[in-house]
């Protein structure tokens, strides 16, 4: 189910039943829908908010996850993990235009501000697993051809979960782990086998910008999660 609270008391003023387990929720830009993953149940919920209640359901893929919706509010965004795809989904006529493969188990989706490209975590790598190099990617899709760009992030980059845009649409941070895999497993309470990281990434030239720790010293910030910016992109 859905709660709905009020802010600031954080007092529960509704409730709305779903069909399944919620994986991801989304408003359209003008707050007049609400859009809900339902992994098991294979759908998107369609809910008004000012009625309180569902008003459409829409066929989604495997474990259906990390919603998002363009700026124009006219194209949905779904990642289907267990399928290896993302839907997208004309919200007019509530159905998929296309499904665009991508590398591994998608979980998140993030589309820049000029509604251009959509960004997708895929939480595990698709290298062999005794390969050098063994990474997860993030996929950018281009809206108007459906073409796909992979960006791979550090050697060891696994566990991807949180993703979002930067307000000018300059640079996307996806949260994950990064695997150590080279070094000698020693000090792991420490944190040296496995750190927990953000990773931004250049949309423009599509690519890796920098990683950023964000454990303490010998003290870990394990799988972190959500990430969002402030409304002026500086923080």
């Amino acid at each position: 189910r859905i709660l709905v609270l009020e802010v600031p008391s954080g007092q529960v003023s509704g409730s709305i039943p779903l069909p399944g387990r919620p994986t991801g929720l989304v408003l359209n830009p003008d707050g007049s829908k609400l859009y809900v993953t339902c992994g098991a149940a294979r759908s998107v919920v369609v809910i008004d908010p000012a009625l309180g209640g569902t008003v459409a359901t829409i066929p989604a893929g495997h474990t259906a996850m990390g919603p998002s919706v363009t700026p124009d509010g006219k194209l949905l965004c779904v990642a289907s993990r267990f399928d290896n795809d993302v839907s997208v989904i004309d919200l007019k006529g509530g159905t998929q235009v296309a499904r665009v493969p991508v590398t591994r188990e998608p979980v998140a989706t993030a589309i820049t501000p000029d509604g251009k490209s959509i960004l997708v975590a895929n939480h595990l790598p698709a290298d062999r697993s005794d390969s050098f190099y063994v990474t997860a990617v993030v996929t950018i899709v281009d809206v108007a051809t459906l073409e796909t760009t992979d960006v791979r992030l550090p050697n060891g980059s696994t566990g991807l979960r949180g993703l979002c845009v930067s307000p000018d649409g300059r640079h996307a941070y996806v949260t994950h782990v990064l695997g150590n895999y080279e070094l000698v497993p020693a000090q792991v309470v420490g944190g040296w086998t496995n750190t927990n990281v953000l990773s931004v990434i250049d949309t423009t030239n599509k690519k890796l910008l920098d990683t950023v720790l964000l454990d303490d010293r010998s003290l870990g910030a394990a799988n972190p999660w959500g990430v969002a910016t402030t409304a002026d992109g500086s923080r």
